[in-house]
């Protein structure tokens, strides 16, 4: 695991303040090959005092699932052109590509459930095009100063069928940051 990695997210489970926190979460960027170390090590050996449970979610808009009458029809059109109830089948399933969210959460909590750190992101958050966040690739960063809300409450909203996550940070996210380019 890069050490320097392992330091900055040290650092950022040992900053106590709100501020402090979102000013670090500023400057921070955390690359893919690193947290997925980090993931990693915490699945298989904790990460200190810190256990980890995760979740991951598809969630699509219930208004885009095809109908049995659509994929019936569907799946009587055979080759050729689509229309009616047939073609509204592969619309919905086409905007159900483009709507649908793809969820990831990681959570490292201490034994007590007091102390707490969340990591969450969908397919979006590190897209370079179309993220809404004007800074680009990014994953969202939540802990328990962030809320009053016990992490009991906190995970269960985030693993419901329609997730609520609670207030967060961004931190900059780098899909290459430690990827070595190989040539020939």
């Amino acid at each position: 695991m890069d050490q320097k990695a392992f330091e900055d997210l040290v650092t950022l489970f040992n900053t106590e303040r709100k501020r402090d926190v979102q000013a670090l979460c500023r400057k921070l960027v955390i690359g893919s090959d690193e947290f997925a170390n980090v993931v990693l090590a915490a699945r298989v050996a904790g990460l200190g005092p810190y256990l980890y449970a995760c979740h991951f979610a598809e969630v699509a808009p219930e208004h885009l699932a095809p109908s049995s009458e659509e994929l019936n029809a569907l799946g009587r059109s055979g080759v050729g052109t689509l229309s009616g109830k047939a073609l509204a089948a592969v619309r919905k399933i086409d905007q159900m590509f483009e709507d649908r969210r793809l969820l990831a959460a990681h959570l490292f909590y201490d034994r007590s459930l007091k102390f707490w750190h969340l990591f969450y992101f969908d397919q979006r958050d590190y897209q370079a095009d179309k993220n809404h966040w004007k800074h680009g690739p990014h994953l969202h960063y939540s802990r328990d100063s962030f809320t009053r809300e016990p992490l009991s409450e906190i995970w269960r909203k985030v693993c419901q069928p329609k997730p609520e996550f609670p207030k967060s940070v961004h931190v900059r996210y780098n899909y290459h940051h430690n990827r070595r380019h190989r040539s020939g």
